[in-house]
C-alpha cells in the first residue's frame, strides 16, 4: 500500500480501508467476537488493538498541535516493543463488550476523517512540522496506523471466517464409463 502523497490520497484510503473493513463485520455479525483470528487473538481483540491505534495516532497529532511531543508509540513503550503494547492492550480489553470495542473504531475512523479537514496542508504533508512525527509526515503516520491496520484486520477476519466455516464434502459423480469426476 503506497503512502498517500496528497490529502484527497490520504482521505480515500482511510475511508476506503474502513468501509471494506465495516462491511466486513457488518456481515459477519456479533457473533465474530470470540472467533479465534490471529495468534492467540480473538476478532474483538484484533479490534481492541485497532482501535487503540487509530485513537493514539489523533492524541499524537492534538499533542503535536499544541506544541507538545508525546511519547511515541505510548508511555513505557519503545517502537520496538509493540507486540508487548498490543499485548497489553488486548489484556485492558478482556472485560470491555466487543459492541463498545467495535463503537470505539468507529468513532476513531470518523474522528481520523475529521482531523484530516482540520490540518493544513503543511501539517498533513510536510515533514518536520511535528517533532513526534520525526522523518515522516503526518499523512504517513495516519496511513499506517488506521488504512494498513484496516486492511490487515479485514484480510485475518477474512481467513477466520473461512477456517471457521467447515469444508463442505467432495462429491463424486460416476461419468460415462466408471470414471468420475469431482464436483466442489
Amino acid at each position: 500500500m503506497p503512502i498517500p502523497a496528497t490529502r484527497v490520497e490520504v482521505t480515500e484510503l482511510v475511508e476506503a480501508s474502513f468501509e471494506k473493513l465495516r462491511v466486513e463485520l457488518d456481515n459477519g455479525g456479533p457473533e465474530l467476537a470470540k472467533l479465534p483470528c490471529v495468534d492467540d487473538w480473538s476478532v474483538k481483540d484484533l479490534l481492541a488493538v485497532r482501535a487503540w491505534w487509530t485513537d493514539n495516532v489523533l492524541i499524537w497529532i492534538q499533542a503535536g498541535q499544541r506544541g507538545h511531543c508525546p511519547k511515541t508509540p505510548a508511555k513505557g513503550y519503545g517502537w520496538n516493543e509493540t507486540p508487548r503494547l498490543n499485548a497489553d492492550i488486548v489484556r485492558r480489553a478482556r472485560h470491555r463488550s466487543y459492541r463498545s470495542i467495535r463503537a470505539q473504531l468507529e468513532r476513531g475512523a470518523a474522528r481520523v476523517l475529521s482531523t484530516i479537514d482540520g490540518l493544513d496542508d503543511a501539517e498533513l504533508l510536510d515533514v518536520g512540522v511535528f517533532e513526534w512525527a520525526g522523518k515522516w509526515p503526518v499523512s504517513r503516520w495516519v496511513s499506517v496506523n488506521t488504512a494498513r491496520q484496516y486492511v490487515t484486520a479485514r484480510t485475518f477476519i477474512r481467513r477466520a471466517v473461512r477456517r471457521s466455516v467447515p469444508p463442505r464434502p467432495r462429491v463424486v459423480r460416476n461419468v460415462g464409463r466408471g470414471y468420475g469426476r469431482e464436483e466442489s
